[in-house]
C-alpha cells in the first residue's frame, strides 16, 4: 500500500462564498487522488469472486506381505543309488493382504560322512521343484524347475500366489547316474528359502 501526503498553502478569496462548497471540493479532490494513487501504487489484478472446497477426509492403509511355510516332509527313501531319487513336499500360504510373486532357492547345505569333498557330493545331486495339487500328488518324475542342489534357484516370479491362497510344492532330489563311488554313504542336509514379493499393481 502506498500512502501519499499532499500539502500546500491556500489563501481565502475576498469574495464570500458558502463554506460548504469550499470544504467539499478539496475533500473530493483528495479522495479522488487517493484512489488513483492507490491503484497506481499496488498494481496487479484482483478477482471479484473466489471460492474453494475441500474433499472429505480419506484413509490410506498399506498392505502386508507375509507367507507361512510348512516343514518339508521327510524324504524317507532308502539310501540312493546312481540315478535314483527321493521326494518330499511343503505347503506355502499367502497370509498377507497383497498377491505375492514367489521364489524358492537353496540357502544352506551341509555334507556329512563323506569320503569325497562337499563340492563333489553336492555336484552329484539335482533338485527339481514342481507345483502339485496336494501332498499325495508329489512323486518322482514331475516337471518344473530344476538345478544343482547347492545353487538351486527358481528366480523371481516363479509363480504368483493370490491373497489367502495356498500352494503345495513337490521337491525331488536325484543322485546323478554317473555319481562316483566316493559319494557313497554321504548325508546331505539342505535348506530351501521361500520368498514372496508383492506383485506390482
Amino acid at each position: 500500500m502506498t500512502r501519499t501526503t499532499i500539502s500546500g498553502r491556500h489563501r481565502a478569496p475576498r469574495v464570500r462564498r458558502p463554506v460548504r462548497a469550499r470544504v467539499l471540493w478539496p475533500a473530493s479532490l483528495v479522495l479522488a487522488l487517493g484512489v488513483v494513487v492507490s491503484l497506481l501504487g499496488t498494481g496487479g489484478t484482483y478477482a471479484l469472486w473466489n471460492a474453494s472446497a475441500s474433499t472429505r477426509g480419506a484413509t490410506v492403509k498399506s498392505g502386508t506381505a507375509t507367507v507361512t511355510v510348512s516343514p518339508l516332509s521327510a524324504m524317507r527313501a532308502p539310501a540312493l543309488g546312481p540315478g535314483a531319487s527321493t521326494v518330499g513336499s511343503f505347503t506355502v500360504k499367502n497370509t498377507g493382504t497383497v498377491p505375492l510373486s514367489m521364489r524358492v532357492m537353496t540357502t544352506a547345505t551341509k555334507v556329512s560322512y563323506a569320503d569325497a569333498s562337499d563340492a563333489v557330493v553336492l555336484g552329484a545331486q539335482t533338485l527339481k521343484l514342481a507345483s502339485v495339487g496336494s501332498a499325495s500328488a508329489c512323486r518322482a518324475g514331475l516337471g518344473g524347475a530344476s538345478g544343482p542342489l547347492a545353487s538351486f534357484d527358481t528366480g523371481s516370479g516363479y509363480y504368483t500366489l493370490p491373497v489367502g491362497a495356498s500352494g503345495v510344492a513337490c521337491v525331488e532330489i536325484t543322485l546323478a547316474q554317473d555319481a562316483p563311488q566316493t559319494v557313497s554313504g554321504a548325508v546331505t542336509d539342505f535348506t530351501l528359502t521361500v520368498t514372496g514379493t508383492q506383485v506390482a499393481p
